[in-house]
């Protein structure tokens, strides 16, 4: 088995449908997350898992202040399967930016 170490996702939301990684061919170890609010205003980033057939499976939001970030420690250390999602969003276009980095394993 081979471990990368590697930032999955590096985003800043274009649009409030939000951005996500999906663990492609591998099993992927998510080792820190972090939403940064880059707005005037505070903004509300909300971090959910997916089963490989699409099923949300844990969902956690949080409120995050103009200029101020969020390290979801309750995302930390989850794993997801080959073809698992990871998905990020903000009901406000642009305001959050978004980076997960972790373990592949394959």
């Amino acid at each position: 088995m081979t471990t990368t170490v590697s930032v999955l996702l590096e985003a800043t939301f274009a649009t409030a449908a939000g951005v996500s990684y999906t663990s492609d061919q591998c099993v992927s170890a998510l080792d820190k997350v972090t939403c940064t609010n880059e707005s005037a205003g505070t903004a509300t980033a909300t971090v959910q898992l997916l089963s490989p057939d699409g099923a949300l499976t844990q969902s956690f939001a949080k409120a995050i202040p103009a200029g101020g970030s969020w390290p979801f420690p309750d995302v930390v250390g989850q794993v997801l399967a080959s073809g698992g999602k990871v998905k990020v969003l903000c009901p406000t276009a642009n305001a959050i930016k978004a980076r997960i980095s972790g373990r592949k394993f394959t």
